[in-house]
């Protein structure tokens, strides 16, 4: 009975052990993939020169505030009409939003 209790006590800790083996995904990490692609390749119809141009109108996010939008377009209103015009709307009720509670 000692031996079948050795036996069952060393496939205990075995299988215990044994655990991070078992907790591993089906699926690869990133970059332990197959290197090879099967797809055929096929030629291009784009020229070197189309590809550059392209690169350099697109250039790549760099340095700070990279992420902004574009700037809007500018309006046809001068800066003192817009001043007029909100003049005008805060004398008809609009309560322009500002502090901390805005």
């Amino acid at each position: 009975m000692t031996k079948f209790n050795a036996s069952i006590a060393a496939v205990a800790a075995a299988v215990l052990l044994s655990g991070n083996a078992f907790a591993a995904s089906l699926q690869p990490a990133a970059g332990e993939g197959p290197f090879f692609n099967e797809t055929a390749l096929a030629a291009s119809s784009v020229q070197r020169a189309d590809v550059r141009a392209d690169a350099a109108r697109q250039l790549p996010a760099a340095g700070e505030l990279s992420a902004q939008a574009a700037p809007a377009a500018p309006t046809a209103m001068s800066r003192a009409e817009v001043r007029a015009a909100t003049r005008d709307a805060i004398a008809r009720g609009y309560r322009v939003a500002a502090g901390e509670n805005a």
